[in-house]
């Protein structure tokens, strides 16, 4: 190679079925010499994860990843790893973790030596940090990335030796491209953690640049010196060839779609989307929790559900549990929606009167209710969202 290639991705969310493609092409392309970093939310998000507790994504790290930057998604994963010692350096300038990490975790990184020689500088976003569950980031002390935090990591890597320096970041495209436009002190940021249809910001010099999601391809950097580096995206679909024994996932795949094909009921008719869900879930919600409203954020929820349910489709919905707490006093729902708007969620609420103005009792998760301060109680009897889904999706007889 005449420059040094680094290949980048980002958001996988444990999409191991439907990114194989992605990851024969990751490892041929470190086959050839390229460098592999992936910026974030590498873990998590749908059902592999929830059945594979993720072990097989621990190993793919591992074997084709030189850093990886960590995501709001990875720091559960992060703390239980089954093989620290040969999992690759986690470099974030802005987050340390607790004692009891047992991998590698650094400021910035100097990756293998190419020609040129690359450093990088992660960091996360204060509101991806925010968005962790209080008992997933106990332990974690966190700063906001500031300028001046990473033009001092920037600095230490070019005396170190590096000859280009760019950013990884699990902050937010459009975030980053605020940055960017107020003289960040990296010239070159790669973005993650907000999913979107941008992937490439240029101006003057500067660079903003995103990999496909969820396994749907990667990103490409030619590297150079002088600035003048290139860009290109590489994108696969999921029903892609891969040679038989090229990765080693044919046994666990066989028995993750066993476990995922066990049949939990049906529905009266399939919701297509996850707004579909959520606006029936909320109200089975309010229900069980005895409210008069609900309000529950878009994020716990990741795709529809089709009529005839599986453990597979619905823990590809509900990804994320949560237990559904009673708020101790009593709020206007309109004020609970917009306090969690504010925070950048997208609630829905479900209401048995047609205000939301008049204070009333309400139910929400205990994921929401942590994020906007409110002090509740289990719902009793205790009961989490996959339990509400798993039994509004039960047949009578099941």
């Amino acid at each position: 190679m005449d420059t040094t290639m680094l290949v980048v991705t980002t958001d996988f969310h444990s999409a191991v079925p439907g990114g194989r493609a992605m990851l024969a092409a990751v490892r041929q392309w470190r086959a050839r010499g390229a460098l592999v970093v992936d910026a974030g939310d590498f873990f998590g998000g749908n059902a592999f994860h929830e059945f594979s507790d993720g072990r097989v994504e621990e190993r793919l790290l591992a074997e084709l990843y030189d850093a990886l930057v960590p995501g709001n998604h990875d720091l559960a994963d992060l703390m239980r790893l089954a093989d620290p010692g040969r999992f690759p350096p986690v470099v974030c300038a802005n987050l340390r973790p607790p004692d009891e990490f047992g991998g590698r975790w650094v400021s910035s990184l100097l990756l293998p030596e190419r020609e040129p020689r690359v450093g990088i500088v992660g960091y996360l976003g204060q509101q991806a940090f925010e968005t962790i569950p209080p008992t997933e980031r106990a332990g974690f002390r966190f700063v906001p990335p500031t300028a001046d935090l990473i033009a001092t990591e920037r600095d230490r890597l070019l005396s170190e030796g590096a000859d280009v320096v760019i950013g990884v970041s699990h902050t937010g495209f459009a975030h980053d491209v605020t940055d960017q436009e107020h003289g960040w002190p990296l010239k070159l940021v790669v973005a993650g953690h907000c999913h979107s249809p941008s992937y490439h910001w240029a101006s003057a010099g500067r660079h903003v640049v995103k990999a496909p999601e969820v396994g749907a391809g990667l990103l490409r950097i030619g590297l150079d010196p002088t600035g003048d580096h290139t860009f290109s995206n590489e994108t696969f679909t999921p029903s892609a060839n891969v040679p038989p024994g090229l990765d080693g996932l044919e046994e666990v795949l066989t028995e993750y779609a066993v476990w995922g094909g066990e049949r939990l009921g049906t529905l009266s008719a399939r919701l297509d989307t996850r707004e579909d869900v959520a606006r029936v879930l909320a109200e089975c919600a309010r229900t069980a929790a005895n409210a008069d409203g609900f309000v529950l954020n878009l994020g716990s929820l990741r795709a529809g559900l089709p009529q005839t349910v599986t453990r597979q489709s619905l823990m590809d919905c509900v990804p994320f549990d949560a237990d559904l707490v009673l708020v101790d006093s009593t709020h206007p729902v309109e004020t609970v929606l917009a306090g969690a708007r504010q925070l950048g969620e997208a609630p829905i609420a479900s209401t048995q009167t047609a205000s939301g103005t008049s204070a009333c009792a309400i139910a929400t998760t205990s994921y929401l209710a942590e994020r906007l301060g409110l002090a509740a109680r289990p719902a009793v009897p205790p009961c989490t969202l996959r339990d509400t889904l798993t039994d509004l999706v039960r047949s009578p007889h099941e």
